[in-house]
């Protein structure tokens, strides 16, 4: 029995059998190393005792010297409760969140926590406590870290009313939803405007949501996911308005938690003046074994074939774009990886027969490979996710759409492609792709296959606009929401023009959340200038095909400036593609677009682009802007004032009942919806609508087996 270097202890973990001598010879040097590293945590010794815990069939006549290291690092979740000592039970039961409960508080807090059984490691205990004790924390922490556990036990906790939770996609309220959905025997759990209050409420919101929603209650706590957005390197927009929103909520709520992976630093003086501490760790509960991939030039694809029919387990692939997942997909099904998926069956005869049967998707399921990216459908989403962690999925191809904290269980990640669309992605991205690798409880070592060279390291600095207001970063549409003592100096004299000027109120600036002031004022002056602009935008109830391409026009030229979004070009096209949504259904739109020589593939996923980027987000905001300029103007120049409101809610929910769309985030797809409208259609009340899902007979429908488990899934987490 002797000391080891590390080289040699990762050589001996990779083989089928160990020999006693060198079984005791790893473990003698664990001890050794671990004894070390009490003081302060040494990422290298953490990834031995992880690895050797990957290997735990070859140590189990040494289950005790096992948790001891475990319990030493603080991985108190991996203890083995079989072969327990007193002192690491006694370490363990001291990491279980209940037990953090101030003492006079045990009757609230549910029994729900020591049936499941959730354990902390150390760093998720410290954490925790500090937001029990009344701190707002900014978490810096890996992936696999287990950020939104602490969540969940806040909740449970019983000392949180009111809380909202903010996170970066639709894909992840889902998500969270369905998790915090257990709770609502005491909480709530609200996604949506429609929705009525109850005493104890958990909102779920994206960054939009929070802005539009009209008055929040009194909040205790709230929570932004993935809080690095805040800082506009990437979508200034969408950054702009998470700033907007962490403004709002902080007026309204008594802490915060905001998490994130890997973050270097934030703003000088921003925990002063918000008290709250910035927490960065790198403590790991997995492994990420990285591998990189040098195929010649042109054989990437044959590589990537070859790669993954070596792989076992579920296995992710990253790419930069939907056209690049199609394509990635379509290679894996000509080079015959996968294999026919029993579980996948009936959901890709579905997505056949109500978009297209030569849609990629449709038979990529059917061979158990998934796609997952921003053109697809909520519903359809949730369900390649599902199946990939249930692993009907072997291989899932995604964009970042699926990196932005969506969970998945994936022992293999390949990072294919190193960008974002068409930028090259960061070091921080990078990280945060190859942290999807392992999972915590899943897979120990996660493996990470890489097809370009690693970016630089160099771990961001998150900026603040809201806080900052550094003028390259800050936009004055952000500013303009601000209070005026919340300003700085600089700012101040930013937003002066907006106040000093008579075009239009500062109440009617404000409420078009996210338009740049500017813009708006153009639009304003155009309409004063030209009376008979201001008439043709005069309008209410349905459009003609004259006041709606008034209203795109205005749209394009004042607050989009050319381009192509969501496959729209101008105003005039934006006019003649929302007008179809008038007499189309997805299907027929889908049909409309392979009429005039589309690929399927192209027609599904332009479609859907389409209708996720214009009906169900840019449309209603922008067309609502001009409605309430033009009715300011309107009572200037003395015409009739406009009102959009019921034809902007149609649009939004393609022409149907509001609770319809809202469904498609509880895992019921639009075209089900939509057939069953007579049934869950309530006028807009999303609480009524899942009311009657709850009740809904399905055995007397004539459903298939695959849409009567969607409904079965959207039931249990409603």
């Amino acid at each position: 029995m002797k000391f080891l270097n590390t080289k040699t202890i990762l050589d001996l973990l990779k083989k089928n059998a160990l020999d006693s001598d060198e079984i005791l010879s790893i473990l003698k040097t664990l001890c050794s190393l671990v004894s070390q590293a009490q003081a302060e945590y040494d990422p290298k010794t953490q990834e031995l005792v992880l690895r050797t815990l990957d290997r735990r069939d070859l140590f189990q006549e040494y289950t005790e010297i096992l948790n001891s290291l475990v319990r030493q690092v603080g991985l108190y979740p991996y203890l083995d409760m079989e072969k327990i000592s007193e002192r690491d039970a006694l370490a363990l039961e001291m990491h279980r969140p209940e037990n953090f409960y101030q003492t006079g508080d045990e009757d609230r807090a549910p029994e729900r926590n020591a049936q499941r059984g959730y354990i902390f490691h150390k760093v998720q205990a410290e954490v925790f406590g500090r937001i029990l004790d009344g701190e707002s924390v900014i978490l810096s922490a890996p992936t696999s870290f287990g950020k939104s556990a602490i969540i969940d036990a806040l909740i449970e906790s019983g000392k949180f009313r009111n809380i909202v939770i903010v996170v970066p996609t639709i894909a992840l309220i889902d998500e969270t939803r369905r998790r915090l959905s257990r709770y609502r025997d005491t909480h709530k759990v609200i996604t949506h405007a429609s929705q009525a209050l109850s005493a104890q409420n958990i909102f779920i919101f994206t960054q939009e949501r929070v802005v539009d929603y009209p008055e929040l209650p009194p909040l205790d706590i709230f929570v932004i996911d993935e809080f690095y957005k805040l800082n506009p390197t990437a979508d200034k927009e969408r950054a702009a308005t998470l700033n907007h929103a962490f403004y709002k909520l902080s007026k309204k709520a008594k802490q915060f938690y905001l998490l994130g992976p890997n973050i270097q630093a934030i703003p000088p003086g921003f925990p002063e003046r918000f008290r709250c501490i910035f927490y960065r760790t790198d403590y790991s509960t997995v492994v990420t074994e990285l591998t990189r991939i040098t195929p010649a030039k042109g054989n990437e694809f044959v590589e990537l074939v070859d790669l993954c029919r070596r792989l076992t387990g579920p296995t992710l692939i990253f790419c930069a774009s939907p056209a690049k997942a199609r394509k990635i997909a379509n290679a894996l099904l000509d080079g015959e990886v996968g294999k026919a998926s029993q579980g996948m069956a009936e959901a890709a005869d579905w997505v056949a027969s109500n978009y297209d049967p030569d849609w990629t998707l449709s038979r990529a399921l059917k061979m158990g490979i998934g796609m997952h990216h921003g053109r697809m459908p909520r519903a359809l989403a949730q369900v390649v996710v599902k199946g990939f962690n249930s692993e009907t999925i072997d291989f899932l191809v995604c964009t970042s759409t699926l990196i932005e904290g969506v969970n998945t269980k994936a022992k293999n990640v390949i990072i294919f492609d190193n960008k974002i669309a068409t930028q090259k992605y960061d070091y921080f991205t990078f990280n945060n792709i190859r942290g999807r690798s392992g999972r915590m409880f899943e897979h120990f070592v996660g493996n990470v296959y890489l097809f370009h060279p690693e970016p630089q390291e160099d771990l961001p600095f998150v900026d603040i606009p809201v806080f900052t207001q550094d003028i390259n970063n800050t936009p004055e549409s952000l500013l303009i929401q601000l209070d005026t003592n919340d300003l700085e100096g600089s700012s101040r004299e930013r937003m002066e023009p907006y106040r000093a000027q008579r075009i239009l109120s500062l109440e009617t600036l404000r409420s078009n959340v996210g338009i740049d002031p500017q813009q708006q004022l153009n639009l304003a002056v155009s309409m004063t200038r030209h009376r008979e602009n201001a008439e043709a935008l005069s309008w209410n109830g349905l459009p003609t095909y004259a006041q709606l391409e008034s209203l795109c026009l205005a749209i394009w030229n004042y607050f989009v400036h050319g381009g192509k979004i969501g496959g729209v070009t101008s105003g005039k096209h934006l006019a003649f593609k929302v007008n179809q949504l008038r007499s189309h259904s997805l299907r027929q739109l889908i049909q409309a677009e392979i009429e005039n020589s589309a690929n399927p593939d192209d027609a599904v996923e332009d479609v859907l682009d389409f209708v996720r980027q214009w009906p169900q987000y840019r449309f209603g905001r922008l067309a609502m802007a001009i409605n309430r300029i033009q009715n300011e103007i309107a009572l200037q120049l003395g015409i009739k004032s406009a009102d959009y409101t019921y034809f902007v809610g149609q649009v939004e929910n393609l022409f149907s009942d509001p609770s319809l769309s809202a469904l498609d985030e509880y895992g019921i797809p639009f075209p089900l919806a939509k057939r069953l409208e007579r049934y869950l259609s309530t006028g807009g009340d999303l609480d009524a609508a899942l009311d009657r899902l709850r009740k809904l007979d399905t055995s007397k429908l004539n459903l298939t087996n695959f849409e009567k488990t969607l409904i079965d899934e959207a039931r249990e987490y409603s």
